[in-house]
């Protein structure tokens, strides 16, 4: 045990420094704001020269639609013990960083902002599943005003399939979500869980998705930007 804990280390302190200095170099970079999803061509990273890659657990076949067993809540507390021994952020910059997001240009409503991602994304194939409307509940509860927020919800089902035959547990992020908020200033932002399947691609481990299953993945991710990018510019 204490052998694995202490080759854990290294490694967190190596992931530590890739996803800090990778933001650095990212900030000193001139980005399009609107821009949520990275549209360059893909750069794969590699390890060093005479750098050896972490082991890995084999290859495995699992039946399509198969739960893995749980992993215990000590399990997860250690691992994540570990990684946040050597972690630079704070957990505003932690969860910012897993949101893709966009400013709603001025003078766009937002009812305006929810009729164009429903038009975009009725024209992709991506249906609409779901829309929630929490702030009512608040102003109900309060009796009091609250900053609008809506959570819709759009999904490509027989994606949505596919990915979940491969890893049931997917299902607690499915459908795709779109975030609507209206913030202090009065401005409306919209935002998704941000992921992309090839961020996966520099990993060692064997059990890889399918090439079929990865572009199906990838298509998802970019409508969802496209939906967002409508609703921010009230392009119908």
């Amino acid at each position: 045990m204490r052998a694995r804990f202490s080759a854990a280390i290294p490694a967190a302190i190596l992931g530590a420094a890739i996803v800090f200095w990778g933001s650095v170099l990212a900030a000193e970079e001139e980005y399009d704001n609107s821009i949520t999803y990275y549209s360059k061509p893909y750069k794969k990273m590699e390890l060093p020269k005479g750098w050896q890659p972490m082991p890995t657990g084999p290859k495995q076949d699992h039946p399509p639609n198969t739960m893995s067993p749980p992993i215990s809540a000590e399990a997860k507390m250690r691992m994540m013990q570990t990684m946040m021994m050597f972690n630079p952020f704070g957990l505003r910059d932690m969860i910012s960083m897993m949101v893709a997001k966009k400013k709603v240009e001025e003078g766009i409503t937002f009812d305006e902002v929810i009729e164009s991602m429903d038009v975009r994304a009725n024209a992709l194939n991506m249906k609409k599943v779901g829309h929630n409307t929490p702030y009512k509940v608040i102003e109900q509860m309060t009796g009091k005003p609250s900053p609008r927020l809506e959570i819709i919800s759009y999904c490509d089902v027989l994606t949505m399939r596919k990915i979940l035959d491969f890893v049931p547990e997917f299902g607690a992020f499915v459908p795709c979500r779109i975030t609507v908020l209206e913030d202090a200033k009065g401005d409306i932002w919209i935002m998704t869980l941000d992921w992309d399947v090839r961020w996966l691609d520099t990993s060692p481990n064997p059990n890889k998705i399918s090439p079929e299953l990865r572009a199906a993945a990838i298509k998802v991710r970019e409508n969802l930007e496209s939906i967002m990018e409508a609703g921010a510019t009230g392009d119908l």
